[in-house]
C-alpha cells in the first residue's frame, strides 16, 4: 500500500467557504499503463484507508491482484483535511460544513487531474462511502463502469439525520466540550456519544441473542467500551464535522437538480448493486427499494444479517463474502 496526499488550493465548497484542503489516499496494487483497472474504495464514518482495507474480498473468492483500489480519506476524517489539523481561521469548530458532494468534486480531481484516470470500473463504499458512491453515481455515470453502495443511500432520511443529532448533542452537552474550543477530551461527552451510537450501529436482535459474544465482547458494556475505543480515535470535533456532512447528504442537493430526488436517481446511468442490510436502522431496505425502482441499471441485493449497519462493514464474515461476489459479478461479468 502506497499513501500519498494531494493538495487542493482555493477549493470553494457548497456553503460558499474557499479554503485549501488536502486528501490523503492510498493505492493498492498498481496503475496499469493503459488507467483502465481502477477501483474507487471511499471511507465511511470515523474510518481512514486503513480501514477500509476490509472491504477488499479474499483471493479465495475473488482475486484482485489486477486491479488498483485508489482509497480516499473522506474530508474531516483526521487523515484528509479536517477540524484536528486544519489552520486558522478553519481550525477546530471554525471548519466550514463540507458535503458530500463537496468530497465527491474534490476526489474526482484528485482522480482525474492527479492520477490521470478518466474511467473507473467500479465506485464502491461502506455507510458513508455508499453516500459518497451514490453521488459519484450521480454526477460521473460517464466515467465510471459500476457503483456498488453498501449500506447507505442516497440521501440521509429524516430518522437517520434525527440518530445523528442525537448523537451530537450528547457529545456536545458535556461541560468541557466549550463549543468546540475544549482544552482536552470531553470523557464524559464521548462517553454518551459512544453509549447513543452502539445503540443505533447493531441491531436488537444482536442484543436480543448475545450476538457480540461472537465478536469476542461479553457484555452490553463491552460494546460501549468497544465503540468509544473506536471513536476515541479521532478529535470529537472532526466526528462532529463528519455527523454534518452525513446530515446533509442529498444527490439532489445541487443547481442540476433542485431537489428532484427521482430524477438525481434517474441520471445514475451506470450500472449498480445496492446492498441494504436487513436489520440496519440507519438506512432501511424500504429506502434502497425506492432508489433502484429509479435507477436504470440498478439491481438490490439485501445482506440478511442480525449484526444491523455494521453488517457491511467488512468486520462480518458473511457480509464481507456477500460483498465480495457482488463486486465478481460487477467486475468480471
Amino acid at each position: 500500500m502506497k499513501e500519498k496526499t494531494f493538495d487542493l488550493k482555493k477549493f470553494e465548497v457548497q456553503s460558499d467557504v474557499v479554503l485549501d484542503i488536502t486528501l490523503k489516499y492510498a493505492l493498492v496494487g498498481e496503475v496499469n499503463n493503459e488507467k483502465d483497472n481502477c477501483i474507487l474504495l471511499l471511507t465511511s464514518y470515523s474510518a481512514t484507508h486503513e480501514d477500509a482495507l476490509d472491504l477488499i474480498p479474499d483471493p479465495e473468492l475473488f482475486d484482485t491482484s489486477e486491479y488498483c483500489f485508489i482509497i480516499v480519506n473522506m474530508i474531516g476524517n483526521s487523515a484528509s483535511s479536517s477540524p484536528s489539523n486544519a489552520e486558522k481561521p478553519f481550525d477546530g469548530p471554525r471548519f466550514p460544513n463540507v458535503t458530500i458532494r463537496d468530497n465527491v468534486c474534490a476526489q474526482h480531481r484528485l482522480v482525474t487531474q492527479e492520477l490521470g484516470i478518466t474511467r473507473l470500473r467500479l465506485v464502491m463504499g461502506y455507510s458513508m462511502g455508499a453516500l459518497q458512491t451514490f453521488e459519484w453515481g450521480c454526477q460521473h455515470s460517464d466515467m465510471i463502469d459500476s457503483i456498488l453502495p453498501i449500506c447507505g443511500a442516497a440521501r440521509v432520511s429524516r430518522h437517520n439525520w434525527l440518530f445523528l443529532e442525537s448523537a451530537k448533542a450528547a457529545l456536545q452537552a458535556d461541560q468541557n466540550f466549550e463549543g468546540g474550543d475544549y482544552k482536552a477530551v470531553p470523557e464524559v461527552g464521548m462517553d454518551a456519544f459512544a453509549k447513543v451510537y452502539a445503540a443505533w450501529a447493531f441491531s436488537q436482535d444482536f442484543f436480543r441473542e448475545e450476538l457480540y459474544k461472537n465478536l469476542g465482547m461479553d457484555s452490553v458494556e463491552e460494546v460501549i467500551l468497544f465503540m468509544k475505543n473506536y471513536f476515541g480515535r479521532r478529535e470529537p470535533n472532526d466526528l462532529i464535522a463528519m455527523i454534518e456532512t452525513w446530515q446533509s447528504a442529498n444527490i439532489a442537493y445541487n443547481h442540476e437538480h433542485k431537489g428532484d430526488f427521482e430524477a438525481a436517481l434517474r441520471n445514475i446511468n451506470c450500472k449498480a448493486i445496492v446492498m441494504p442490510g436487513s436489520t440496519d436502522l440507519y438506512f432501511r431496505v424500504e429506502d434502497s427499494e425506492n432508489e433502484v425502482k429509479h435507477m436504470p441499471y440498478a439491481e438490490l441485493r439485501i445482506i440478511d444479517s442480525k449484526l444491523g449497519h455494521v453488517v457491511g462493514s467488512g468486520m462480518d464474515p458473511v457480509g464481507r463474502h456477500l460483498i465480495g461476489l457482488s463486486m465478481k459479478d460487477l467486475l468480471v461479468t
